[in-house]
């Protein structure tokens, strides 16, 4: 590669935005920093053919003679080794474990609790494995399984909504009729959320909350939760903040809709606070989803409106469905079968993870944006951790629960 190349002008994508013009040189200084990946993808100025910067910088590399130093990462940047890295995911897993008061996964694999996911199942199947959660059919204690659970029926949700959702897009391109509109948005704001509530669905082994139920909490919980963090976003001075104090006042306007919305003592699981929280989280999410959808579509038309909605459902299960749900699982943790009282938001185990969600939700909204939503990405799985360490409290509490009717039952007995 000439000095040409190397001397002329360039533009990455972080995101979904195209930056620069930047030299190489200064492209290769922030792949050091770790500021961009060197998957980036670079292009040169007034063209349109898209690489990544770690193949046109090897070809500049190789085009160099002996002699001269070539463009090569700082030492230190080069040690990035397995035990590097591993000792480096250790800390935050332990941090993050410290914060949410949560112990490190035991017999937690990604690919056993996934296993069933794609095997044949009946309409039978499907209608029975729904119909709980009524005093009729919600399970005793002494059946309810303890570990891992495996769940399935969530990704047939998302292929039946994602597959309606395509036929409205390819309704409109046949027929640009703006009829179909708001069906295509409804589809596309949902499809995911929804999908993602139903994974919560079936990790609530207990299986006492029902389908009613759970729909009443979306609906209600996504208007009331709206609501408050309007009502929220009007009352407080956090301009100063910008998009970040959206982590501050959305996640308490959750907050409240669920304490508002869900006051009976009835449910005392950890994986039911789990699950109600992600309800309000999907409510509020899909409807968000929508409100883009509509403002895109509205400003610069179809085309945006539906590269939003695509956008916004791959990481509607890293965002507020995740981060209400932490919330959730972590007030029901402390609160059990008791009233929601001061002294319970009080509780560090509560008020720790909120504090996460918090921070999760701020730094989401912060303004910087690495190529391939690496941000995002690295924020949802932290948030995920956290609910797989919450689900594993869940999982113990119903043991105990099992272990102390049992042990009733043998004092009853003698």
């Amino acid at each position: 590669m000439s000095n040409e190349t190397k001397n002329q002008d360039w533009h990455y994508l972080a995101g979904m935005e195209v930056r620069g013009p930047i030299s190489l040189d200064q492209l290769a200084t922030l792949i050091a920093a770790g500021t961009l990946s060197d998957t980036v993808m670079i292009t040169p100025k007034d063209a349109a053919q898209w690489r990544t910067a770690a193949q046109v910088l090897g070809e500049l590399q190789e085009g160099i003679s002996p002699r001269s130093e070539p463009l090569r990462l700082p030492e230190g940047a080069r040690k990035g080794d397995s035990s590097l890295a591993r000792d480096l995911l250790d800390h935050i897993s332990d941090t993050l474990n410290h914060v949410a008061g949560t112990e490190k996964l035991e017999g937690f694999s990604l690919r056993e609790m996934f296993s069933q996911t794609f095997q044949k199942r009946t309409g039978t199947e499907m209608e029975d494995y729904l119909i709980v959660g009524t005093e009729r059919t919600t399970p005793p204690i002494s059946e309810v399984q303890t570990g891992w659970p495996k769940p399935w029926l969530f990704a047939r949700f998302l292929l039946f909504f994602g597959l309606i959702y395509f036929g409205f897009v390819f309704a409109y391109q046949q027929f640009r009729n703006a009829n179909l509109i708001p069906g295509l948005i409804l589809m596309g704001a949902f499809a995911t959320p929804v999908a993602t509530l139903i994974l919560f669905f079936e990790l609530n082994t207990p299986k006492n909350v029902s389908l009613y139920r759970l729909m009443v909490l979306v609906s209600l919980g996504g208007i009331v939760s709206l609501f408050v963090s309007l009502l929220g976003y009007n009352l407080t001075k956090f301009d100063w903040m910008g998009a970040s104090s959206a982590g501050i006042v959305e996640e308490l306007g959750k907050l409240v809709a669920l304490i508002l919305i869900l006051r009976t003592p009835r449910y005392k699981f950890t994986l039911n606070g789990l699950l109600f929280g992600a309800a309000v989280g999907v409510g509020f999410a899909a409807f968000e989803n929508a409100g883009y959808a509509l403002y895109m579509w509205d400003r610069f038309g179809g085309s945006a409106m539906m590269q939003i909605i695509v956008m916004r459902a791959v990481l509607s299960p890293l965002m507020h469905v995740a981060w209400t749900a932490m919330v959730g699982a972590a007030l029901w943790r402390v609160k059990g079968d008791q009233p929601i009282t001061f002294t319970t938001l009080a509780n560090p185990r509560f008020y720790r993870v909120l504090l996460l969600a918090m921070f999760l939700h701020m730094f989401w909204n912060v303004p910087w944006h690495p190529p391939f939503f690496l941000k995002e990405l690295v924020l949802g799985s932290a948030a995920w951790f956290v609910i797989w360490g919450l689900v594993q409290q869940g999982l113990r509490q119903v043991r105990d629960e099992q272990r102390a009717v049992e042990t009733v039952s043998l004092v009853n007995e003698i």
